[in-house]
């Protein structure tokens, strides 16, 4: 059975900037997996966005914040826009990723699939966007969440960490939550052949992704390449996403400030800086699962990363790579690196390894496959007591009656 899907965000899902690339490739694989795909978004609207201008000129006032992302007025303006616009199609469900705001306040007989990586309770004062919030905010937060989640048929997250806040924080029922890893945001899978003839280069290099640079631990990345350094082993730092501060900066570190995956250069770039690298180095300090992790895995690159949040749901420890203890500090995380490293049995079983964990899990077809299964599964006992072929035909005969 193909599905007719309502994709529901309030962003651009085509854009591969948006939610790094997470709303284009889910969309692309629910399209070819599961059936038709009709964008409810982006939607812009002018009260909405002066409710962020105010929010921005409050915490600098304050220095407090107002959670944009889970508000309630915000929500109860995108409850009208995004009704309306499902009053004007016919789907068999809506699939709203990463959007409680935008489902919270919904007012429709279409089934609701729900779609995140954390719930804001797992969020708060966990993310930095997501701490010094004002007290009103919190609670505030905390009811959208709620209401998003009260509105949903079917929950699919992309950890265990996640499940278990969605049954146990937000009292959905356990039988309904799904785990399913995201996929690598990648449009070009590097062949096979590249993995298995994949070398170690003469100098130790290490990748490094992330914008948010004391989130996903730069920190501890650059004083782990300065003890490989001391160690005696040739080792080089390439950073992509951001310019560090001066005092994380020397001769063996190389920015790569922005990188555009929307353009044909910028693929290109992306592809040659995981060939090249040894490691992918990400000593994150707080992380709801890590599509990066995914991408490193298709090429083959092991991953060094911590155990904290969602990460453990796609690093396995000696399958792709390691998630060290949360309070490794840069000696630890040299270590793993220097003794993987100087073990070519080791280093290349761990690049073979990741990418058939790749392969098996962590790519946006297995996600849709899967996804699928669930689907019908879900769909399957109301389809039999009513006779009727899909959801929407039982929305219409409900309409109708």
């Amino acid at each position: 059975m193909r599905y007719k899907i309502a994709y529901l965000t309030s962003k651009n899902p085509l854009d591969k900037k948006v939610a790094s690339g997470v709303y284009h490739y889910q969309s692309a694989s629910l399209k070819k997996h599961c059936g038709e795909i009709y964008y409810l978004g982006p939607v812009k609207n002018i009260i909405i966005t002066l409710i962020i201008k105010a929010s921005h000129f409050l915490q600098r006032l304050t220095g407090k914040k107002y959670n944009k992302s889970h508000s309630k007025i915000i929500s109860k303006i995108y409850g009208r826009v995004f009704s309306e616009k499902l009053n004007q199609g016919n789907y068999d469900f809506i699939f709203a990723d990463k959007s409680s705001c935008e489902i919270a306040n919904l007012n429709t007989k279409v089934p609701l699939i729900y779609s995140t990586d954390a719930t804001f309770g797992l969020l708060h004062n966990y993310y930095p966007l997501f701490s010094r919030l004002f007290g009103f905010s919190v609670k505030e937060s905390h009811g959208v969440e709620q209401d998003a989640i009260n509105n949903a048929s079917l929950i699919i997250v992309a950890s265990a960490w996640a499940a278990e806040s969605v049954v146990k924080d937000y009292n959905f029922p356990f039988e309904n939550v799904h785990v399913l890893p995201r996929g690598a945001n990648i449009d070009r899978i590097p062949s096979r052949n590249l993995i298995d003839e994949r070398k170690k280069t003469g100098t130790c290099r290490l990748l490094y992704m992330g914008y948010e640079w004391h989130r996903k631990g730069y920190d501890i990345a650059y004083e782990t390449m300065g003890y490989i350094r001391s160690q005696g082993i040739p080792v080089k730092l390439v950073v992509i996403g951001f310019s560090p501060p001066v005092e994380f900066v020397d001769e063996d570190v190389e920015i790569i400030n922005y990188i555009d995956k929307n353009s044909r250069e910028g693929i290109k770039m992306f592809d040659k800086l995981m060939v090249d690298a040894d490691f992918f180095l990400l000593p994150t300090r707080a992380e709801c699962m890590g599509i990066a992790f995914c991408e490193a895995s298709a090429y083959g690159l092991p991953v060094i990363t911590r155990d904290t949040g969602g990460v453990t749901e796609v690093v396995k420890n000696g399958i792709n790579g390691y998630a060290l203890d949360y309070d490794s500090d840069y000696r630890e995380f040299g270590n793993k690196i220097i003794s993987i490293y100087n073990s070519d049995k080791e280093y290349y079983n761990l690049v073979r390894s990741s990418r058939r964990y790749f392969e098996e899990r962590l790519n946006w077809d297995a996600w849709g496959f899967r996804m699928k299964q669930l689907l019908d599964t879900h769909f399957a006992s109301s389809l039999a007591e009513t006779g009727d072929e899909t959801p929407a035909g039982r929305q219409k005969k409900h309409i109708s009656n």
